[in-house]
């Protein structure tokens, strides 16, 4: 029997004749940033009770932050569509005669890994809240760094969530495709193991 998720058995999983689905995997990137921005408005309220301001000056930097985390919901959306056109540029000089709908479908499925890593990213933020600032101008910087992945706990899911995206990206590429899987998957872990670089910058 086929498995249900791509998680495990990705190569069995595209295999599958309605694989990869561009509707699956709109369900499954918007579930993502769904999920990405409740657990940091979670953490927003949690941390916004350390700063020393009065009200108003909380409701702005809450404002402000807001701002920041709808930027975070667009930018996971914005993010894929990158990401697929990218691997989709390697995979059509590589020979890939499927078209890019396909290359999008794949990639999006994969961000099912990141939606299974949720809750431990959830508990690496709720790790930050001691070292939260209480001057409401340093809480901004704060905040940034946080979602720059400064904790271990964060650090580490990062990095496990972009090598199980690239795996289940590479099979699913080269299933897809019809190209060969080392190929593809030495193209997902170069291009994810370079996107997590740049995110530490």
């Amino acid at each position: 029997m086929a498995p249900s998720t791509p998680l495990v058995r990705p190569s069995e999983y595209f295999d599958r004749y309605d694989r990869p689905s561009i509707a699956v995997a709109f369900a499954v990137v918007a579930v993502q940033a769904v999920g990405t921005a409740v657990a940091m408005w979670l953490f927003l309220q949690r941390v916004v009770a350390h700063v020393d301001a009065p009200p108003e000056e909380k409701a702005q930097v809450q404002s402000a932050l807001g701002g920041a985390i709808v930027g975070v919901f667009v930018g996971i959306f914005v993010g894929w569509l990158l990401l697929a056109a990218l691997l989709h540029l390697f995979v059509w000089f590589a020979g890939g005669q499927r078209s890019f709908g396909t290359t999008l479908a794949v990639t999006g499925e994969a961000e099912i890994a990141g939606i299974v890593l949720l809750p431990v990213t959830t508990v690496g933020l709720i790790s930050l809240l001691g070292q939260a600032p209480s001057d409401p101008q340093a809480f901004v910087d704060f905040f940034e760094r946080a979602a720059s992945f400064s904790s271990p706990v964060l650090l580490v899911s990062s990095l496990v969530s972009t090598l199980w995206k690239a795996a289940i990206q590479g099979y699913g590429l080269g299933v897809a495709h019809d190209l060969p899987v080392g190929k593809m998957l030495a193209l997902a872990f170069g291009v994810g193991i370079l996107g997590f670089l740049v995110n530490l910058i």
